[in-house]
C-alpha cells in the first residue's frame, strides 16, 4: 500500500487559479517524460512504457506496471497491456469522461519500455543488451560492433519462441531490404554464424584488412562489399592487385572490379597511389611509367622514347621483386607493378662503345708511356 501512495502522490493536479500560460511536468517519483516522434502504429504497450496525459488542467506522467496496468488518480485503474496507443487512448479518455471532459483531455506515448535481447556469435561483443523497443535488427547489430567479416550476415538467424527467423542481413544493408530488418521483441535470441574460413579471401584497404569467407565465382566488388567497403567514403583507391598462391601477381583496373573473379586464398589489395613500372637502359625517358594491366614492356619502352638506331628488342631484361633478373619477350610476357625493365643497346652500339673505351685506354696507356720515356731518357 506504501508503493500505491507513492505513485499516486507522483500526480500533480493545479489548481484553476495557480495555471500559467503552460502547464508544468510532476516529476517526483516518476521519470522525465519526453516525446519520441513517430511510433509505429502497430506498437503494442506494455510494462515499462509511459504515457503523457493530459486531464483538462492536470498533466500526468503514467507508467505501465508489470501487470500491464495503469493507474489514473480520482478515475481507477486501466490496463492497457496488448494495446495499441489508439486503442489505449480510446479505453482511457473513456474512463476519465467520468470526471473530466474528453474534449479537453490527451494521451500520448512519452517513453518506450525497455527490452532485453541476446546476441551471441560472430560479432564484437556478445551477451544481454538492454533495447528500445522498436529497435530494428540493424540497429541491434550497430549496437554491438556489427558483424564480424567472419559471420555469416547472408543468415544471420532470430530465435523467437519456438520459432527461427532466416535473416539475409547483406541484402538489408546492401539492397535495402527493410522488408527483413524486423523489429526485435522481448527476449529474442540473435545469432550470427561464424563462416567456413578455409581458403579464405583477404581485402587489404587502405586503412584495415580483413579475412572474408570463400565464395566460387565471386568478384572482387563482391568482396569489398562484403568487408564495408561500400560503406566508407571513397578515398580516391586506383589500382586493385590480386596475389594468388605460388607467387602470381597480378593487377586489375577498377573499372573490371565487378567483372574480375577471385580465386580461393588470394589477397586482393586496394590502393590509393599509382602502380609504377621503372624503365631504363636505351631509352631516351629513363624513369617511371604509370602501371597498366594491359600493357607490355614494348608499350612501356615505346613510352619512354626508345630509337630503333640505339636499343635492341632482342633480349628486354626485368628485375622483379628481390632483384630476380630475368628476360622477357617484349611485346608477349606479363609486366608487374614494381618491375624494373631495362632495354639493352644494340649490337652497333655495344661496339661503339667498346670502340670508345679501346681508344680512350689506348691513349691514356700512350700518354703515360710517353711521359715515362721523356723522364727515364733524361
Amino acid at each position: 500500500m506504501a508503493s500505491f501512495a507513492a505513485d499516486l502522490g507522483s500526480f500533480q493536479t493545479l489548481s484553476q487559479s495557480a495555471i500559467p500560460s503552460a502547464v508544468t511536468r510532476n516529476s517526483v517519483t516518476m521519470q522525465p517524460s519526453y516525446s519520441e516522434g513517430v511510433v509505429d502504429s502497430s506498437y503494442k504497450l506494455g510494462p515499462g512504457d509511459y504515457l503523457d496525459i493530459t486531464l483538462e488542467n492536470t498533466y500526468l506522467s503514467v507508467k505501465v506496471y508489470p501487470d500491464g496496468s495503469i493507474i489514473i488518480e480520482e478515475c481507477g485503474s486501466l490496463n492497457v497491456a496488448g494495446m495499441t496507443l489508439s486503442e489505449a487512448r480510446e479505453a482511457i479518455l473513456k474512463l476519465v469522461s467520468k470526471r473530466y471532459d474528453p474534449k479537453y483531455c490527451f494521451v500520448q506515448l512519452a517513453q518506450l519500455k525497455k527490452i532485453i535481447v541476446n546476441v551471441m556469435g560472430a560479432v564484437p561483443h556478445v551477451g544481454q543488451v538492454q533495447v528500445e523497443a522498436q529497435t530494428r535488427l540493424s540497429r541491434l547489430l550497430k549496437m554491438v560492433g556489427e558483424i564480424l567479416p567472419a559471420g555469416r550476415d547472408e543468415d544471420v538467424q532470430v530465435i523467437r519462441g519456438k520459432d527461427t527467423l532466416h535473416i539475409d542481413f547483406l541484402k538489408v544493408s546492401n539492397e535495402g531490404d527493410f522488408e527483413k530488418d524486423i523489429l526485435m521483441e522481448q527476449g529474442d535470441l540473435v545469432y550470427v554464424p561464424f563462416a567456413d574460413m578455409k581458403g579464405s579471401v583477404t581485402l587489404i584497404l587502405s586503412n584495415y584488412r580483413a579475412a572474408i569467407p570463400y565464395e566460387e565465382g565471386q568478384t572482387v566488388d563482391y568482396y569489398f562489399n562484403r568487408a564495408g567497403g561500400n560503406r566508407i567514403p571513397n578515398i580516391g583507391y586506383q589500382s586493385v592487385t590480386i596475389r594468388e598462391g605460388e607467387g602470381k601477381t597480378y593487377s586489375v583496373p577498377l573499372r573490371d572490379a565487378d567483372k574480375t573473379v577471385v580465386p580461393r586464398g588470394a589477397e586482393v589489395e586496394y590502393t590509393m597511389k599509382p602502380l609504377i613500372v621503372y624503365v631504363g637502359g636505351a631509352v631516351a625517358g629513363v624513369g617511371r611509367q604509370n602501371y597498366n594491366p594491359s600493357w607490355h614492356a614494348l608499350d612501356y619502352i615505346s613510352a619512354a622514347g626508345v630509337t630503333t638506331i640505339t636499343g635492341s628488342f632482342d633480349q628486354v631484361k626485368v628485375i622483379r621483386g628481390d632483384r630476380e633478373t630475368i628476360y622477357v619477350n617484349a611485346t608477349g610476357d606479363p609486366i608487374l607493378p614494381g618491375d624494373f625493365i631495362e632495354i639493352p643497346k644494340s649490337t652497333y652500339e655495344r661496339f661503339k662503345d667498346f670502340t670508345l673505351f679501346m681508344g680512350t685506354l689506348l691513349s691514356v696507356v700512350s700518354s703515360a708511356l710517353t711521359i715515362y720515356l721523356f723522364y727515364y731518357n733524361k
